[in-house]
């Protein structure tokens, strides 16, 4: 019952299915048909012309009427074609050796190579043959005019660190093959040599312990090329020519059959064998009329033999292969090694630098000649795919403007000379000896080094001479260093022919280079051993600049167009000398103390183009372009290091953090808030110094007395024993504390410590932070070659700046903004806002000492808090928990270890306005400035900053930005009153919590003002019978900056004026 309806919806879809087939195809009668193939062989009996095999690829294709494998389209051609060309004839792509250019021979030199350039253009005073000079003397001159002009081409392509350095820069590749005859002959030959275990060859190969190669010849990058070419076109050519034709293979026949010839049986690998395969091939005729009968990939090694038109094929495929293979190599792992030798498809092994890497060699009784491959620079195995796709990686990271050949080419040139450097040091590290021998004669053999005890003997004298003899040398090589440091040293290769055609110069200029004064800048290195030249590292050596004054320029590296050769029609410019390392050259300016580098905001480097691409190294790495510092760039100061893995790509770099200094700008309009600020240290302070002194002598005192009674001469001092009332108070203090740390750790507070935090310090990638220091301005052409490339100095610019540990600068701003901040709104909390332009908040840290016998006396603390715009009222008392640790009731030491210093009393101000106003503005001015109340110009402030901040997104100076200025200062001299009416007899003198009250000095009396301002609590206190003292607090809190700014919109968070 439901199969007729289900059959019906099945054609019914299958009838909608056709009619969009058809009305695609009447829709669009331009389209060509589909090509599509099915794996295997095609079928017999089919016409050759619509079926078309491809053996390289075991396909069997055809041209269809639709899209291949749709719907109810009933046929086994499903799979598209990897080309439509696969439907018209059988596919073989051709391995063509891409071209190499070839050292010419001097009888067809090629304009652009050094021979033709010497031989065109040089005046070695040939001239035209006379009849006398085609005699055998005058050919004998000719001859040896011949023999320098050949020698003066030796010197400039053989013994040039230019070209020394530039033969390294190859790649070569080598595909895993099969065990065919001629490896089995090396294998025999490896046994025989005891190199390789005495095993059957099949053995060896399928256990890993002998892989066959086929190598491909070394592509340079540098070559010598024609005129109007440059050597990374050709080797581009050569490398895609390469790549092209691997993607070609990547699912042919060969590749099939090696990927599974190791699994295979070991007789398999004779169809990879040339000889082989061609004598099983004598006299086989291919009738090219009838189908293929043979799947190339799948069919055995007998059978593909067997076969003549698959084996002619196959024949061919071969040689392909070996001729873009032609050299044959071999690994022979040991035994733990061969346990990951590569299999399957894991194919190609791709190789940088020269392939050499030993003397030409046979084993003993060997019948090979071998050397020694290298494999240093090898990455692999790849299968055919993934190499071509490698290949494609390698031209586009190396491609000039990348500035990685560059790079290269400077490390190597760098590495050469070097080593030249170090045969002059050999040399004279090794002149004592030399000498002592020369001078001496003396045989050192089975002799030990003791230390010097020459006296007036023969040796004495000897040794004089030696002295004298190498003091004299090293005068030589310390006079060599100062004059090669600074002098150019060239080759006057030949005087140049007359050239009177402006079109043979400009040929001349094409085959020519550039200058390259690396070997002179290197020569100062050399020669530091013995000029004793320090500050030769990239940025270690700076200069005034005259476009920002009172900064310096420090040069980092110099730039020029094209460099090592251009490209396309691309504009870069790469260094000719090569660069520090990003975290060593941060750590020269790091040393810098007092200077710091000025650092490109993200914001500015993207407006001015000035990107860094260190991260992407197959881009174009540095622009044509100058990039000038100027006064809104942001100083840093650099800090430490760390290694971490970036978010994006997760490659281990170093990140460095820096701290935010000021503009130059901001330097010069507020220079006061760009040095290092001025802080306040409780142990530095006059109280502080007279608690000192005073603690001193009542201790000494106490001390005395205490030992006079032990010793029995006199009466034992009086004590104290109010412990009830000092453990009271250690808890409360506790209590209180805990509540202000709670206080700072939660809600704003915190949100303001990361804001601060975020102002205050950056975390970039050293490379990237590098670049953001990094200026740029042309060089002027100094006529020093005819190529004239533009040439651009790369240079940071570093100013004065702070020396303070950024770290600490962050704790004290921080810390003393919030106190400021609590102040204020318990000023804002108790007294209301203020009808002024200055908002002045009073705190006064007091101790009450009461006795209520000889040896019961104790202390209590208050703190004091008052506030208004110049004139201030009546103190009240708070139990804030930040405010009395403010004051220094909470950890003032109780009893008999009181201090002046516990106590602090001092006056903060709050004033609003601009940056510059505010610090232009006196500390404490004699008569207020006219302005908006503070309350009315802190809300104002706080919308104008958003406006401006908006308006100048990552600014780190706005001049007109609205701050909050506080300042604070000491109430004066601490007040100390003791009432001596109420003692109840001369023995509560001699408590030791009197005697330190007493004691304190540097404080006077409680002036009257004061006492009459005091709260109704404490004035209470005074009058009690129990009363004996009131000491008042003075000065700052520790460590408490005197001035510090507040964000209006930060302000108001707390205080909601």
């Amino acid at each position: 019952m439901l199969f007729l309806p289900f059959m019906q919806l099945v054609l019914l879809a299958a009838a909608r299915r056709t009619s969009q087939g058809e009305h695609s195809l009447k829709t669009d009668e331009a389209a060509k048909d589909h090509c599509c193939c099915k794996k295997g062989l095609c079928e017999p009996g089919h016409n050759s012309t619509e079926e078309i095999y491809s053996p390289n690829d075991d396909l069997c294709c055809r041209f269809r009427g639709g899209p291949c494998g749709r719907l109810f389209s009933f046929s086994y051609f499903t799979a598209d074609a990897p080309a439509t060309g696969y439907c018209r004839e059988v596919p073989h792509v051709v391995y063509t050796a891409p071209a190499v250019v070839q050292a010419p021979a001097p009888s067809a030199l090629t304009p652009g190579h050094p021979a033709h350039t010497v031989q065109t253009y040089c005046d070695l005073g040939r001239g035209e043959l006379t009849q006398d000079e085609r005699s055998a003397e005058s050919s004998q001159k000719l001859g040896a005019k011949s023999n320098i002009m050949q020698t003066m081409v030796n010197e400039i392509t053989k013994n040039s660190i230019d070209t020394m350095a530039k033969e390294i820069f190859s790649i070569y590749l080598c595909s895993r093959w099969a065990p065919s005859s001629d490896f089995t002959q090396i294998l025999e030959d490896e046994k025989a040599a005891n190199q390789l275990p005495k095993e059957e060859p099949a053995a060896l190969y399928k256990e890993g312990r002998f892989i066959p190669l086929r190598c491909s010849e070394n592509f340079k990058v540098f070559n010598d090329v024609g005129l109007g070419e440059t050597s990374f076109q050709v080797f581009e050519e050569q490398v895609r020519s390469l790549a092209s034709w691997y993607e070609a293979e990547k699912d042919g026949a060969v590749a099939a059959r090696l990927a599974k010839l190791r699994g295979a049986e070991f007789a398999e690998a004779a169809a990879f064998d040339i000889p082989t395969v061609v004598k099983a091939l004598e006299g086989c005729e291919v009738n090219e009329t009838l189908p293929w009968d043979l799947s190339v990939s799948e069919a055995s090694g007998a059978q593909l033999l067997k076969n003549c038109r698959a084996g002619k094929w196959w024949l061919g495929k071969l040689s392909d292969w070996q001729r873009a293979m032609p050299f044959t190599s071999f690994m022979s792992p040991d035994e733990e090694a061969a346990k990951v030798a590569p299999q399957g498809k894991e194919q190609i092994l791709m190789c940088f630098g020269k392939r050499v890497a030993s003397q030409l060699h046979r084993r003993e009784g060997g019948q090979h000649l071998m050397t020694d491959q290298n494999a240093i620079g090898c990455h692999g195995f790849w299968d055919l795919a993934q190499a071509g796709k490698m290949l494609d990686r390698i031209v586009k990271l190396w491609r000039p403007p990348t500035c990685q050949l560059a790079s290269m080419e400077l490390d190597m040139k760098v590495k050469i000379m070097e080593l030249i450097a170090n045969m002059n040091s050999r040399l004279f590290d090794a002149l004592p000896a030399l000498l002592t021998e020369e001078l001496s004669g003396a045989d050192f053999d089975g002799k030990a080094l003791a230390a010097s005890s020459l006296g007036s003997s023969l040796l004495r004298g000897v040794w004089d001479t030696i002295t004298h003899s190498f003091s004299s040398m090293r005068g030589q090589y310390t006079r060599l260093g100062q004059l090669l440091g600074n002098t150019v040293v060239k080759w006057a290769v030949c005087p140049l022919k007359n050239i009177s055609q402006t079109e043979d110069l400009q040929n001349l200029d094409s085959a020519l280079g550039t200058e390259d004064d690396l070997a002179r800048y290197y020569a100062e290195i050399a020669y530091a051993k013995w000029t004793g030249r320090t500050k030769l590292l990239p940025g270690e050596e700076c200069t005034s600049n005259p476009s920002l004054p009172s900064t310096m320029a420090c040069s980092i590296g110099i730039m020029q167009q094209d460099m090592p050769e251009p490209y396309r029609d691309d504009q870069f410019i790469c260094p000719v000398r090569p660069f520090l390392p990003a975290k060593q050259q941060l750590e020269v300016f790091q040393k810098k103390k007092g200077f710091c580098p000025l650092s490109m905001s993200t914001v500015q480097m993207r407006n001015a183009s000035w990107f860094f691409r260190g991260r992407t190294p197959q881009r174009k790495q540095y622009d044509m372009k100058e990039n000038l510092p100027k006064k809104d760039i942001q100083g840093v100061r650099i800090m430490d290091f760390k290694s971490r893995q970036d978010t994006d790509f997760h490659v281990w770099r170093s990140f460095v953090t820096t701290s935010l200094q000021c503009t130059l700008e901001e330097a010069e309009e507020t220079p006061r808030w760009c040095a290092d600020p001025e802080v306040h240290y409780s142990q530095t302070s006059m109280n502080g110094l007279a608690d000192g002194v005073g603690r001193a002598g009542r201790g000494a005192a106490q001390l005395v007395a205490h030992g006079m009674h032990q010793a029995g001469v006199g009466e034992q001092p009086v004590g104290n024993s109010a412990a009830g009332k000092t453990l009271a108070r250690w808890l409360y203090r506790n209590g209180k504390g805990l509540q202000a740390w709670l206080k700072e750790s939660t809600g704003k507070a915190s949100q303001r410590y990361e804001k601060l935090r975020e102002r205050s310090f950056q975390e970039l990638e050293a490379g990237e932070l590098v670049h953001s220091l990094s200026f740029q301005s042309e060089l002027e052409s100094t006529g020093a070659d005819t190529k004239r490339k533009q040439r651009y100095d790369r240079y940071v610019v570093v100013a004065p700046c702070k020396t303070m540990d950024p770290e600490t600068e962050f704790d004290l701003k921080y810390t003393t903004a919030e106190h400021a901040l609590q102040l204020a709104r318990k000023a804002n909390q108790k007294f209301g806002s203020v009808d002024s332009s200055v908002l002045t908040v009073e705190l006064v840290g007091s101790a009450v000492l009461k006795m209520g016998g000889v040896s019961n006396a104790w202390l209590d603390f208050h703190t004091l808090i008052r506030a208004g715009g110049a004139e201030l009222g009546a103190f009240i008392e708070t139990a804030t928990p930040i405010l009395e640790g403010l004051s220094g009731v909470l950890s003032a030491n109780t009893g008999a270890s009181l201090r002046a210093a516990d106590l602090v009393g001092f006056q903060v101000q709050f004033r609003c306005g601009t940056r510059k106003a505010m610090h232009d503005l006196p500390a404490r001015p004699e008569v207020e400035p006219e302005g908006p109340k503070f309350a009315t110009c802190v809300a104002q402030g706080a919308a104008k900053n958003k406006e401006l901040r908006q308006a100048s997104p990552g600014a780190a100076y706005l001049r007109e930005e609205v701050v909050v200025r506080v300042t604070f200062h000491s109430s004066g001299v601490c007040g100390k009153q003791l009432d001596l009416a109420k003692l109840g007899s001369s023995n509560e003198t001699q408590n030791p919590v009197y005697q330190t009250f007493s004691g304190i000095s540097g404080c006077s009396g409680v002036p009257a003002a004061v006492a009459s301002s005091l709260p109704a609590e404490v004035k209470q206190e005074m009058e009690a019978a129990n009363f004996r003292g009131l000491l008042l607090g003075s000065g700052l809190p520790d460590k408490t900056l005197y001035e510090v700014l507040v964000d209006p919109e930060e302000f108001l968070q707390e205080v909601p004026l």
